[in-house]
């Protein structure tokens, strides 16, 4: 048939409608699936939400620990600091008196040896 008439282009119509219509179903058959998909990672979504909530928990009880650490390795290292800067001074008596005695000793001998060189003159 060379010439469409208007019944035959209405059936053409219907079968075109009608084709679609199938294809409209197969693709509602075909989200079906994809629906039950997307409510499973709305799910792990959620899971994945309160993961990251017990995450930040741990860090703020990490940063928490640590900085009572700092507290107390600061204050540690000041008493220690105190007991370096005591126990410097007490050498740096030690060396002074150490010092004083040597020039008490070489001038006690040079005050002999000046008196034996008397003597003897």
């Amino acid at each position: 048939m060379t010439e469409w008439n208007g019944d035959r282009l209405d059936e053409f119509r219907e079968r075109v409608d009608d084709g679609f219509a199938n294809v409209d179903k197969r693709f509602e058959q075909v989200d079906k699936p994809f629906e039950q998909v997307d409510r499973q990672f709305e799910k792990v979504d959620e899971k994945f939400q309160q993961v990251d909530q017990r995450f930040d928990q741990l860090d703020r009880k990490i940063d928490a620990g640590f900085s009572r650490l700092d507290t107390k390795i600061d204050e540690a290292l000041s008493r220690i600091d105190g007991k370096f800067l005591a126990l410097n001074n007490r050498f740096d008596g030690f060396y002074r008196v150490l010092f004083q005695g040597t020039v008490a000793l070489v001038v006690g001998v040079l005050g002999l040896l000046g008196f034996l060189i008397g003597i003897k003159a």
